[in-house]
C-alpha cells in the first residue's frame, strides 16, 4: 500500500512539473482612431472616417503557447486574428487574394520547434522573411501600416509587393541567431497539383545586430502564375486540377518571376534612433501583358517599384515618443511606356510623416499622426486620379490599448 502511494505521489509530482514547463498566453491590441484625408477619392473630395483595422497598430487577438521538451528543445504555436475597430467585422472580409477564402486566423497561424543552439523552424501562415528583416530599419517599425510605404512593399502572398499582404501562405521558415548574426530563410509552397514551382516564394536574409547598430538585408523571389488567384489568362493546354481550396492554376501555364531585395541600417544615439533603407522590386514584363491585357512583349521591360526612406525616432521620456520619416516611391511600368506615359501608374511619390505617442500606462497610449504626399507622373493614392490629386494630406488620432 505504501509503495502504491509513493508511485501515485511521484506521478503527481511529474505531472505538476510537466504542466509548469508549458504555457499558453492570450494577448491582443485594440486601436480605435479617426482619420482625415484630403483628396481622398476620384472627385478630389475629403473624407473623415473611423472604421479601420487599427490606424497606429493593427487590431489583433492572439493565442500563443510554448512547451519545453527538454534538452533545449521546445514546441510552440501562435494563432492571431484581426478585426475592424468601427464595426467589429473580421479583417479578412474580402478573402485571400491567393485562396479566395476568408480566414479566422488571417494574421498568423504557425506551429514550430525551437532549439537553443540551432534556431527555430515554423510552419503555416507566417510573416515573410522580408517583413521580419525590414522591421529593423523602418522609421516607424510598421506602425501606421496603411500609410507607411515600407509596409506596402514587403513581399507577401499577393499580386505584387505594391499591394502585398506581408505574410506567406503554406510557409516553412527558419530563424537562427548566432551571436550578433541573425539568419533567416523560407520557402512558401504553391500547393498546385502537377506544378511544384507555381505560386511559390523563396527568401533569405542576413542581419547584424551589435549594441546600437543594426545592418540587414533580404532577397525574395516568387513564381507567379497567370491564371487563378487574382490574375487572368487562358492556358493553351489543359492540365491537372489544383489542390482543393487553392487557386485554379493550370500545371502547363507559364509562371513569371517577381524579384525583390531590400537593405538598410539603424543606429541608436541614446534615446534617438535613426534609420534608412531601400527596397527594389522587378515584376516580369510578360506578366504585365496578362494583367494589363495589352499587346506588350517581355522586351518592353519589367514593372519596377523602388522605395527609399530615412527617418528618426526619439524617446523624449517614458511617456512621450516622437517619430518622423521621409519616403520616396518610384514606379515604372511597361503599360505607361507603351502608351507614351499617358496611362499606367509610372511616376514618383514623396511622403513626409510625423507621429507622436503619449503613454497613459505601459499598455495604453494616445497617438497623433500627420502625413503629406507630393505626386508626379501618373502616381495616385487609392481611388484618386492624376487630375484630382496633387498634394494629398492625412491626419490621424486615436487611442490604443494592449492586453
Amino acid at each position: 500500500m505504501r509503495q502504491r502511494l509513493m508511485v501515485v505521489a511521484a506521478l503527481g509530482v511529474f505531472a505538476a512539473a510537466t504542466h509548469a514547463e508549458s504555457s499558453v498566453t492570450i494577448y491582443g491590441m485594440y486601436d480605435a482612431g479617426l482619420r482625415y484625408v484630403r483628396e481622398a477619392n476620384a472627385a478630389g473630395q475629403s473624407s473623415l472616417s473611423m472604421g479601420s483595422n487599427g490606424t497606429s497598430t493593427p487590431n489583433r487577438l492572439g493565442f500563443k503557447g510554448v512547451e519545453e521538451l527538454g534538452g533545449g528543445l521546445s514546441a510552440h504555436f501562435n494563432l492571431e486574428t484581426g478585426w475592424n475597430s468601427g464595426t467589429g467585422a473580421l479583417e479578412s472580409t474580402t478573402g485571400s487574394a491567393i485562396t479566395g477564402t476568408r480566414a479566422l486566423f488571417q494574421r498568423l497561424a504557425i506551429v514550430g520547434l525551437s532549439q537553443d543552439r540551432w534556431g527555430t523552424i515554423d510552419f503555416g501562415q507566417n510573416y515573410s522573411v522580408g517583413w521580419r528583416t525590414s522591421y529593423d530599419y523602418g522609421p516607424f517599425n510598421y506602425r501606421y501600416p496603411t500609410i507607411d510605404p515600407v509596409s506596402a512593399v514587403v513581399p507577401g502572398s499577393s499580386a505584387s509587393q505594391a499591394t502585398a499582404g506581408v505574410r506567406f501562405h503554406n510557409d516553412v521558415q527558419y530563424t537562427g541567431v548566432f551571436g550578433p548574426i541573425t539568419v533567416r530563410a523560407e520557402h512558401a509552397f504553391g500547393n498546385v497539383a502537377g506544378a511544384v514551382t507555381t505560386n511559390t516564394a523563396t527568401a533569405g536574409s542576413l542581419a547584424y545586430k551589435s549594441g546600437p547598430l543594426v545592418v540587414a538585408g533580404s532577397y525574395t523571389t516568387r513564381k507567379i502564375a497567370t491564371t487563378g488567384g487574382i490574375f487572368t489568362g487562358a492556358p493553351a493546354i489543359a492540365g491537372p486540377p489544383a489542390v482543393a481550396g487553392e487557386p485554379a492554376v493550370n500545371a502547363n501555364t507559364p509562371t513569371y518571376s517577381d524579384r525583390s531585395w531590400s537593405a538598410g541600417a539603424a543606429y541608436s544615439f541614446g534615446p534617438v534612433r535613426v534609420s534608412g533603407g531601400y527596397n527594389d522590386e522587378r515584376l516580369a514584363g510578360a506578366l504585365n501583358n496578362v494583367v494589363a491585357g495589352l499587346p506588350l512583349t517581355p522586351a518592353q521591360g519589367d514593372t519596377r517599384v523602388r522605395v527609399g526612406w530615412f527617418g528618426a525616432n526619439w524617446t523624449v521620456s517614458p511617456f512621450v515618443n516622437l517619430a518622423g520619416g521621409w519616403f520616396r516611391t518610384l514606379v515604372d511600368t511597361p503599360v505607361a511606356r507603351a502608351a507614351g506615359a499617358a496611362s499606367g501608374t509610372s511616376g514618383k511619390k514623396d511622403l513626409l510623416m510625423f507621429a507622436a505617442t503619449y503613454f497613459l500606462s505601459k499598455s495604453t497610449y494616445l497617438y497623433g499622426e500627420f502625413d503629406r504626399t507630393t505626386l508626379s507622373g501618373n502616381q495616385v493614392i487609392g481611388y484618386g486620379t492624376k487630375t484630382t490629386q496633387r498634394h494629398p494630406l492625412g491626419v490621424s488620432a486615436g487611442l490604443a490599448v494592449a492586453f
